[in-house]
């Protein structure tokens, strides 16, 4: 279904009960290529149609202080490495990355 975000975290959730799970040390190695790779692609329509209709996506895209930061990153792209030094904002954005909706080299 493609809905990145929501498998790195079932696979981060498995590797804190148990850190050496290879089949969660694969998977998220996985997910991250994938993610990775969506920076060469085109948009994936469906996959940001999954995206939207999730209520975490939602509210991400939602708050207004996210989305002054995505305006900013938007109109001045260094911005985005100022911002990243927040964790809470960098979950955030890397969720919008591995949900298709976000494209940040």
């Amino acid at each position: 279904m493609k809905e990145y975000h929501r498998a790195q975290e079932a696979y981060n959730m498995a590797l804190k009960i148990d850190p050496n799970n290879a089949e969660a040390l694969d998977g998220i190695q996985s997910v991250q290529q994938e993610i990775s790779a969506q920076r060469y692609k085109g948009v994936d329509e469906e996959q940001v149609r999954h995206a939207m209709a999730d209520p975490e996506i939602q509210a991400i895209l939602q708050d207004p202080g996210m989305r002054q930061i995505l305006q900013d990153i938007q109109t001045n792209p260094a911005a985005a490495q100022a911002h990243l030094s927040n964790p809470k904002v960098r979950e955030a954005l890397m969720k919008l990355q591995a949900s298709g909706i976000l494209r940040m080299a």
